[in-house]
């Protein structure tokens, strides 16, 4: 795993800064998109799309390789100081082998997605140690997510935000499924983007990682399955804690079928890290930003995930 001091953090967010917003996976609503960027602008910030961001190639925004070049362009435009993924969806993938990630992490330029560009954060970090983002898409900036979540991320992002990741989550919401504290990398994730990654070069060290799940539009059956290959792949011998945030799912399930925390502990019998369930990370619209590669420390009975340093690098 990435030692603390190897960490390449992102040059912090400042009021008037430029956010660039292309489309690496799959494609996105142009009035959806229009109405996010007004949304981004009445903050105070610039934006600037790449020239192809609404493109459209059947379930991708684009043949695989405009989608790689202005992916990349974004973090190479001097112009730009923050990278925002237009939507998710699905085509990261596609394009992962072909990324300079060196140069991506050179440019310090805080990045900010989630679902299908789990693998992007992931191999990030797993490659030089950068810290990204976790959190709202885009097109989420208008009505996607809630406002007061939008303005912790932009608390987060200009350095500001509260160390305890989760402050303002009401604890009756948590359930501590295994109780304990841990300190190591959190590594937030869409679960079958997390399970795409195996078998292969892009998958960062788990040792000692606090691992964060979420997944949305699944039958209880598949996020089972998922699970379980986890477990069968070895991810639960190396991580040091887990948390469950938003399983949200698709058709309605019989009324016998198991809970997801039941699921849970089933998947991780035999292993004794602590584990935390119902934060609001996910596909809906409470949904907290959390930091790639950042340094964490897990506290069940307390029901605190406390920063153990900065995210973002200030301007002296």
């Amino acid at each position: 795993m990435v030692a603390v001091k190897d960490l390449i953090l992102p040059r912090a967010l400042l009021p008037d800064a430029t956010i660039g917003i292309c489309s690496p996976s799959g494609p996105v609503s142009r009035e959806k998109l229009e109405a996010a960027v007004r949304a981004i602008e009445a903050r105070g910030y610039r934006v600037k799309l790449s020239e192809n961001v609404f493109a459209r190639r059947g379930f991708l925004a684009g043949d695989d390789d405009t989608r790689l070049a202005e992916l990349q362009e974004m973090f190479q435009l001097p112009d730009v100081d923050a990278v925002f993924a237009s939507r998710g969806g699905y085509g990261m993938g596609r394009i992962l082998p072909r990324l300079f990630c060196e140069r991506i992490s050179a440019s310090r330029k805080c990045f900010v997605g989630f679902s299908d560009l789990t693998t992007f954060s992931w191999l990030l970090f797993g490659c030089d140690g950068f810290v990204t983002f976790s959190g709202p898409l885009a097109v989420e900036w208008s009505g996607g997510v809630a406002e007061e979540e939008l303005d912790k991320t932009l608390r987060l992002l200009s350095g500001e935000g509260s160390l305890n990741l989760l402050e303002g989550v009401p604890r009756e919401n948590l359930k501590v499924l295994k109780d304990g504290t841990c300190e190591g990398v959190l590594l937030p994730g869409n679960l079958t983007m997390v399970a795409s990654l195996l078998g292969t070069p892009f998958l960062p060290d788990l040792s000692g990682a606090i691992l964060v799940l979420e997944e949305v539009g699944e039958a209880r059956y598949r996020l089972d399955r998922l699970l379980f290959h986890l477990r069968n792949a070895g991810v639960f011998r190396r991580i040091g804690a887990l948390i469950i945030g938003d399983m949200l799912h698709g058709a309605p399930d019989e009324n016998d079928m198991p809970s997801v925390e039941e699921m849970v502990l089933d998947a991780t019998k035999t292993y004794n890290f602590p584990i935390l369930s119902g934060i609001p990370y996910g596909h809906g619209t409470q949904r907290i930003t959390l930091p790639v590669g950042a340094p964490v420390k897990l506290n069940t009975n307390a029901c605190e995930l406390r920063l153990l340093g900065p995210v973002v690098e200030r301007a002296a």
